[in-house]
Order: structure tokens, then C-alpha cells, then sequence
């Protein structure tokens, strides 16, 4: 049966912002369970050329820069509250459960679990950051304390920082894992205890917003030691600074907007940095195990979350999926070392 209310809402919303958001809040306000092989192929199937040029174009530039300038006013907190502090125990579901990483892993084969493949790319972490185990390190935006976590199983005796703007992952950290985590913005707040020999972030710039990027990188330069380094995984856009995409997004990270990759090379050579790696990752196969995870364990998510946080999630992976197999982004890992000054 039709429900007029929502496909009023349905038609407001791809007027306003675009049939790719219309459609992905029509799905996240399903009033019934999302079917997971329907939502799935829904969304990673070849559509018309007709609706992807609807998907990708509209709205027009204007009105996407005007939208997403309104969204980037808001404070950090707001979206990042609404994201990651919903339960601990739902993001366990579909998590690995060796380290609970909330970011793109390293699969070598397709026959790898998602608790290898994330050992594997905690592993390549470690190596980029060079340590002989007594390095004073700092990490940003730490999640659930996954590769603070892996650097204690390694034997690392130097000093472990994180800081994250998530409670529920605060309390994890803190009460769980006992590790010396912060309540901190670190986008916004100074760093205490500096400098820092190494420091480091796993999947959270993409929460720093367009005009924070040259600052946070300029922040980081000056709080590490004259031989200090950085490395950062992230993701960001390869062609247009205001795709249609980042518009939808906003529905489950509301008041972040990434940036093209070269202004965060550019910020990081106008800090001081040199960069000495650059590499590129595939976020799909993570993705896609999340995503069976999930709906595996589906009657306690619905449980934990109830129906619209379920359908939330089930939706965001696909698409997210889909836009990374359209190339809009790309996961980079990259090393950022301190120049020398004579």
C-alpha cells in the first residue's frame, strides 16, 4: 500500500537535494525490514544511463555548494555523536572482532576473514610508522582502540595517546580496554603532552572539514619532533570538490565533506611535511563483509537499534560500496615525514 506521506517526502527530497538522497532516505525510513540480496543489488547494479546522469548531476553545483556550506556549520560533535555513539554492542555485530576496526582492511585473498584482513592492514600501519618500540605516539580519532590496542600486543612501551569525540567509544576504550584515551576534538583543541614522536589517524579526516584541512595539518607538524612522522589512512574525492554524492552522505555523516586528494598533499607539503608514501586501497571487500555481518546478526541489531538504525546501516554499505566502485574516491595511506631545516 502507497503511503502518501512518504512519497510526498520522497518527491520533496529528490526535488531539493537530488533523487540519489530522495531515495536513500525513502529506503532508511522503510517501515519494514530492508530485504538484504534486493537492497544489495539494488544499489551495486548497473542502472540507465538516464538514472545515473540523475544520480551524479542533480542538483546542479549551486545548490549542492549552498547546502553542504550550511551543513559544514555545524559543530563536529553533532555528526559524529549521531554516527558512532548508537551501541556499542550493534557496532560488535558486524565489526572484527580481534580489534573492532571501523575502517577500510588490507584483504590478499578472497578465502581471508575480516579479522586477518585487518591484522593485515594494522600490520602495514606498523611498518609505516617506523618505531623501535619506545616512541611516543598519538593517535587520532582512535575508534574503538583498535591499533592502539594492536600496538600494545606488538610490545610497544612508549607512550599511547588517543583521542576520539565519541562517548560510547570513550567508555569502550577508557573502561574496557584501559587504554589513555581523551573526550577531545582534536580537529579543534590543542594537543596536550606534545611533542609527539609519531602520530597518526585511521578514517577520521575525513570529519575535518574543507577550510581545517591546511590548519590540522600545520597542527600536526609542529606537535611532532624534528624527526618525527605521520601516517594517516583516509579516503578522498579524485575528480569534483562537490559531487551529488556528498550531498546523500550527509544523511549518515551529517556535516562532513571530503576533499579532493591533492589539497591534502598540498596541505601537507605547505605544513613542512615531505611525502614519502602514497598508497591506494580498496574499501570494497570490507564493505561487503559489514554488510553480511550485519545482516546476519539481524534480529539482535534490531534488538540493540531498532528498525530505522538497521535499515541505516544496511543501506549505507551498499552505497557506500557503489561509490567507491565508481571511483568518486579512493582509500590512501600515506607517510608524511618531518622536513629537516638547516
Amino acid at each position: 500500500m502507497i503511503n502518501p506521506k512518504r512519497s510526498t517526502q520522497l518527491v520533496l527530497d529528490s526535488l531539493l537535494k537530488g533523487p540519489l538522497y530522495g531515495i536513500v532516505n525513502h529506503r532508511i525510513h522503510s517501515p519494514v525490514t530492508l530485504d538484504a540480496a534486493e537492497n544489495w543489488n539494488f544499489w551495486t547494479e548497473p542502472k540507465s544511463p538516464q538514472v545515473e546522469w540523475l544520480f551524479r548531476k542533480y542538483p546542479p553545483e549551486s545548490i549542492r555548494k549552498k547546502h553542504l556550506d550550511f551543513m559544514l556549520e555545524q559543530e563536529h560533535s553533532k555528526g559524529i555523536e549521531a554516527h558512532y555513539d548508537v551501541s556499542n554492542d550493534f557496532y560488535a555485530l558486524f565489526l572484527d572482532t580481534s580489534y573492532k576496526f571501523y575502517s577500510c582492511a588490507e584483504f590478499k585473498s578472497d578465502n581471508e576473514t575480516l579479522e586477518q584482513a585487518q591484522t593485515n592492514k594494522a600490520a602495514h600501519i606498523f611498518e609505516l610508522l617506523e618505531l623501535d618500540g619506545n616512541e611516543k605516539i598519538l593517535d587520532l580519532g582512535c575508534g574503538w582502540g583498535a591499533m592502539l590496542k594492536f600496538l600494545q600486543n606488538s610490545g610497544h612501551k612508549g607512550e599511547l595517546t588517543g583521542l576520539t569525540l565519541s562517548k560510547e567509544q570513550f567508555a569502550y576504550d577508557r573502561n574496557q580496554l584501559g587504554l589513555n584515551v581523551f573526550l577531545t576534538n582534536f580537529i579543534t583543541e590543542t594537543f596536550e603532552n606534545k611533542p609527539y614522536d609519531r602520530i597518526f589517524s585511521i578514517g577520521s579526516f575525513e570529519h575535518v572539514k574543507p577550510k581545517e584541512i591546511n590548519k590540522i595539518y600545520q597542527k600536526i607538524y609542529d606537535a611532532l619532533t624534528p624527526e618525527g612522522l605521520a601516517v594517516h589512512q583516509f579516503f578522498s574525492l579524485e575528480r569534483e570538490s562537490y559531487p551529488v554524492s556528498m550531498v546523500m552522505t550527509q544523511l549518515f555523516f551529517s556535516g562532513s565533506v571530503l576533499v579532493t586528494h591533492d589539497v591534502h598533499i598540498k596541505a601537507a607539503q605547505s605544513a613542512g611535511f615531505t611525502i614519502s608514501h602514497d598508497s591506494i586501497h580498496d574499501y570494497k571487500p570490507t564493505l561487503r563483509k559489514w554488510y553480511e555481518n550485519l545482516v546476519k546478526n539481524q534480529e539482535r541489531a534490531l534488538d540493540l537499534v531498532g528498525l530505522e538504525t538497521y535499515n541505516r546501516y544496511i543501506t549505507f554499505f551498499p552505497i557506500a560500496w557503489l561509490f567507491f566502485q565508481q571511483g568518486e574516491a579512493q582509500v590512501h595511506r600515506i607517510v608524511t615525514k618531518k622536513s629537516r631545516h638547516y
